[in-house]
């Protein structure tokens, strides 16, 4: 009891701290935060140590609010946004805790192990139904192929193809050979050079000049809180003069039909906005990515409409101007690490957005290295949480519980008495699982179609090593993109950690 005691007295004084901030005035709260953080650690210890069946699910829960409480001692927020984050965290993570803790308890007290066991198969299995049925579905209402009617070249708007650059090489170049080939009759190129340390991106850009490749020489943001290419991607706007805008990356390519198709698509559907989800370049034979699997996966997989939160992706997408501009550019979502998504969000609150998949007849492809799908995952995974480190928690208890439990009860059904039911329910929930993959990795092309779809436990645990490095590289370190730092803007920290 006096290990519960020391819980409680460490809780109380963790409290304390999280709702208070240490500046260069205030030692004594870093002092309190590196007393609570080791108290923590062992009371914790101790108690999972004497009574492991309880208190060993208290373990994850510590550990986030240990990191909660790191955050308030290196104090990189501005003080009045750590007090809120820093509290909310140790809030909703200490209501968690006890909670697991209770129903470890009257789970062990009252000896109803395998009820609980049941109910948890039957919980797997039902979200792995429902994963499945929301993906189909969004696969299906993804679909470009329609009855969307062909337009003459005097229906068509005008359109401005914009591209941010920094840093790049064959990649540019073979995506402005692509855009220079477009069929499209009303068309602008513009190509920003976003600062490059080189001089091989201007050159790249200026070579096709002849070919009708604008180039812009970018300027840097004037405020901290913008990211550098969000700030590229509205000096882009401002320059662009085509009704229909698109921003595509550098590593996209399209086919020369495939602009028009796009434009017919957005205005047979009245729509202001549209995503596309490309198709990879790699062949059957090329290896496999599992974090742009994971990546298409959580735009596919998850009830996004019920929640207004449409699936988006950066490689390609297109707007009209008229309706970005209206929505305030890019200055409204100046920090936001994908500009899209928000933006995506405006729009379909007004039934004005559509994501569509890219197949040969739309011919929209794209394939990046594995080394920048492992750096954008890292750019991406820890905001998509919206920087909160309970969602990080809760998130990662989903993905173990109900991506790799089915897995991990089948791997540890010969020891469970009379287990046949529920292994009936876990090979059922993972084949659910292993077919939803599918449809983010082998049917876009990312996966190798002969093994693919058995990837699907390596890129969640894949998934769940990249958050929690993504989540310690903004909340300790910094984050990489195109050889600058982006943790600044995204976590808006105060101008002397920028």
């Amino acid at each position: 009891m006096w290990l519960i005691g020391l819980l409680a007295l460490e809780t109380v004084c963790e409290g304390l701290v999280s709702g208070q901030t240490p500046d260069a005035g205030m030692r004594r709260w870093r002092m309190g935060s590196v007393f609570c953080m080791a108290l923590l650690a062992a009371v914790t210890l101790l108690l999972a140590v004497g009574c492991w069946r309880v208190w060993v699910w208290s373990v994850p829960f510590a550990a986030y609010r240990i990191i909660n409480l790191l955050r308030v001692y290196t104090a990189r927020l501005p003080r009045a946004r750590l007090r809120t984050v820093a509290w909310g965290a140790f809030s909703w993570l200490c209501l968690g805790q006890l909670l697991v803790t209770v129903a470890a308890w009257v789970v062990y007290g009252l000896h109803v192990t395998r009820l609980l066991l049941d109910i948890v198969a039957v919980l797997q299995l039902l979200a792995a139904v429902l994963l499945l049925r929301v993906t189909l579905h969004t696969w299906d209402h993804a679909g470009p192929v329609g009855s969307e009617p062909l337009l003459t070249d005097r229906e068509l708007p005008s359109v401005s193809v914009l591209v941010p650059a920094r840093n790049e090489t064959d990649a540019l170049e073979h995506c402005l050979e692509r855009l220079v080939a477009s069929d499209y009759p009303k068309l602008e190129i513009i190509a920003l050079d976003d600062r490059s340390d080189d001089r091989r991106t201007p050159e790249i850009i200026r070579s096709f000049a002849q070919q009708g490749v604008r180039f812009i020489k970018g300027t840097g943001p004037k405020s901290a809180h913008w990211l550098a290419k969000n700030y590229a991607q509205e000096q882009l706007l401002q320059a662009a003069s085509g009704d229909v805008l698109l921003f595509c990356g550098v590593d996209a390519e399209l086919e020369p039909h495939s602009l028009r198709r796009l434009v017919e698509i957005l205005e047979a559907r009245h729509k202001n906005m549209l995503s596309v989800l490309p198709l990879s370049h790699r062949t059957a034979s090329g290896s496999s990515s599992l974090y742009q699997a994971m990546r298409y996966w959580w735009e596919l997989c998850l009830p996004r409409r019920v929640f207004k939160r449409p699936p988006v992706l950066a490689t390609c997408w297109l707007i009209r101007r008229e309706a970005l501009i209206k929505m305030g550019g890019f200055a409204g979502v100046s920090h936001s690490v994908n500009a899209e998504a928000p933006l995506a969000r405006m729009a379909v609150t007004t039934d004005s957005y559509s994501f569509i998949r890219s197949d040969d007849v739309l011919g929209i492809y794209s394939g990046k290295p594995a080394a920048e799908q492992y750096a954008t995952s890292l750019r991406l995974r820890y905001p998509q949480l919206h920087r909160r480190l309970e969602l990080v928690g809760l998130a990662t208890i989903a993905e173990v519980v109900f991506l790799l439990g089915p897995l991990l009860g089948l791997l540890l059904a010969g020891r469970i008495y009379h287990p046949l039911p529920d292994v009936l329910m876990w090979i059922v929930a993972l084949a659910g699982l292993l077919v939803t993959y599918g449809f983010a990795a082998v049917a876009t092309r990312v996966a190798n179609p002969a093994y693919g779809w058995l990837l699907m436990p390596l890129a969640v645990i894949a998934d769940l090593a990249v958050l929690h490095v993504s989540l310690w590289r903004y909340e300790f370190g910094s984050v990489e993109w195109k050889g600058r730092n982006v943790s600044g803007p995204v976590m808006q920290l105060t101008d002397k950690m920028t």
